[in-house]
Parts: structure tokens; sequence; C-alpha cells
């Protein structure tokens, strides 16, 4: 018989074995002291809101015990902010498993704006050069005025990237923490 500990991890509540619960925490001391950027408490709530989410799509809701098994998955999926895997290696098999590619989501570029982002997102999204699409959309605005209608929908549509896991999806990235670190220095 195993103990068990509630611990709230990105805003949600999971059962974790003791000793499962002990390799996080080493996990995310370690996380914490490789960090390199300025707003370390920004990474590490989303590294938490990260790691909740896959322990939730991965115990069904919350109802089971996140184990050891669970936590090396998820620790080698993650992996650490400067690019190394010492943690993941010790995951074993788990980290071996090829996951999917992510998809990509359409959001507006904040980084890449002129006036309200829609072109810079759909240059990422398409990943094409930015300067074509503004073009095509000039192009668009001189031909009957369909491209500024077009540009006007797309920006009440399209939410904007706020967040590095929004900025990961666009352009089609695993949120893996070294590439939420690419765009949390660039985020403020």
């Amino acid at each position: 018989m195993k103990k068990t500990i509630n611990a709230g991890i990105g805003k949600r509540s999971f059962v974790i074995d003791e000793d499962a619960y002990a390799r996080l925490d080493s996990f995310l001391n370690h996380f914490r002291a490789r960090l390199n950027v300025g707003d370390k408490k920004e990474v590490m709530e989303d590294l938490e809101e990260r790691i909740a989410e896959l322990f939730t799509a991965e115990t069904a809701g919350g109802a089971t015990v996140v184990d050891i098994n669970l936590v090396n998955k998820v620790i080698a999926e993650i992996g650490m902010p400067d690019g190394t895997d010492e943690f993941a290696s010790a995951a074993g098999a788990a980290g071996t498993q090829t996951e999917p590619k992510p998809k990509k989501k359409l959001y507006r570029n904040p980084d890449d704006k002129f006036l309200g982002g829609v072109c810079g997102g759909l240059a990422a999204y398409f990943d094409t050069d930015v300067v074509l699409i503004r073009i095509l959309f000039v192009a668009l605005l001189i031909c009957a005025s369909a491209g500024f209608w077009a540009y006007l929908i797309f920006w009440i549509v399209t939410p904007n990237a706020v967040t590095p896991t929004q900025k990961c999806e666009l352009r089609g990235l695993a949120p893996t923490m070294e590439n939420l670190s690419k765009f949390t220095n660039s985020s403020k």
C-alpha cells in the first residue's frame, strides 16, 4: 500500500503517489534552478499548467492516481529549459515513444504586427514571409475593398497569441520548456 498526496498543480488538484510527488518536486526544483530568464514565476506557472494538462489527459479527468510512470513520461516529454535531457534519460522507456506532431492553431501574432497582427499570424501559420501576406491584403484592398473586410474579419475572429504556449501552437511547435522559453523573453 502506497501513500498518496493531494497536490495542486496548475490550478488543478491531483492525487499523486508519494514517490511520484518526490520525483516531480525534484524535477520542478531542478527546472527552476536551470531557468535563465527574468520572469521565472511566469515560466513556472506555464510549466505547471502544461503538466496539469498532460496529467488530465492521461488520467481521464483525474479519475486515477498519478504514479511514477506517468510523472516520468511527462518529464520526458517536457524536458529541461536548456535542452538537456538528464531527467528524461532517467524516465526510461516512457521517453522513447514518438509523439505526434503538434497541430498548428491560428492566432494573431503580436510579435510581428503592423496593425493588428493578422498578417503576422497568417504568415507564421502558413510558414511564409509576412511581406507576401501583407502584399496580398493590399492587393485585395485595391480590388473592390475585399482585403479590408477580410482583414477586419480575421482581426475580430482570430484570438491574439499572448502566452508562450499559444505562440508555440501558432508555429506548430511542441510546447516543451525549451520552445516556451524562446517566447517568454520576447513576450514583454
